[in-house]
């Protein structure tokens, strides 16, 4: 199995969930000083995720691991509709597809001829990726301040939980003129990353259901796995 399909799949079903409601802080006077031009850019953010209903938009999804040789490169077109569900149809590797559909998360792997198969977790674990299917409250469920500035001279916000996760230690989030994210990066805790880029990003109001079906091919092995 390639690095990063199990990864998916155990992230998808927590994209329900969406982030958490805002953990308990220490008081004012002991929080750290936080760039009031990053939360603003945050607060817009945050404002925009939450008036999406849906978007299509092309995808290159990065995986770079200490255990890979050079990063794990793929790409394809991504239908999001919230709330939570979501189509990552692949042109690289050709095939691959990965749904949620509101009730169960699947990953389709044609080379290996299975389909990995996780029931939603509402209550379970949460993944970065489910900032873009719920509805978000990022200066509330994260420490706000401005991540390392790339090589093109954006400077990313930088989004630390509140509350310690198990999945992720933070994220690099990038937005564009409509402050809609068209970057962002897991940053695991062993120091492996995902980064999921969006080009030709279009609002949509409503989407075909049947993009969030699957029916296995006839013959492929169905792996289910256990919720997060």
């Amino acid at each position: 199995m390639r690095l990063g399909s199990r990864a998916l799949v155990l992230a998808l079903p927590a994209l329900l969930a969406g982030t958490p409601a805002p953990a308990a802080g220490p008081p004012a006077s002991e929080s750290p000083a936080v760039p009031a031009d990053a939360v603003i850019e945050a607060r817009a953010v945050e404002e925009a995720l939450n008036g999406l209903r849906g978007l299509v938009a092309s995808f290159t999804q990065t995986v770079e691991s200490a255990g890979l040789p050079r990063p794990q490169i793929e790409k394809g077109t991504v239908y999001l509709l919230r709330p939570g569900r979501m189509r990552w149809e692949y042109d690289v590797p050709r095939g691959k597809l990965a749904i949620a559909d509101g009730r169960k998360s699947s990953v389709y792997l044609p080379e290996e001829r299975q389909v990995l198969v996780a029931p939603l977790d509402l209550q379970g674990t949460r993944s970065g990726v489910g900032l873009l299917l719920n509805k978000v409250d990022l200066v509330g469920s994260f420490e706000i301040s401005w991540g390392p500035g790339t090589v093109s001279g954006t400077r990313p916000l930088l989004l630390k939980p509140r509350a310690p996760r198990a999945e992720y230690d933070a994220l690099l989030l990038v937005a564009g003129p409509d402050h809609l994210v068209r970057a962002l990066t897991i940053v695991e805790p062993l120091g492996s990353r995902v980064t999921y880029r969006f080009d030709r990003v279009r609002r949509v109001d409503t989407l075909d259901e049947k993009l969030f079906r699957f029916e296995p091919p006839p013959g492929v092995e169905i792996v289910e796995l256990a919720p997060p």
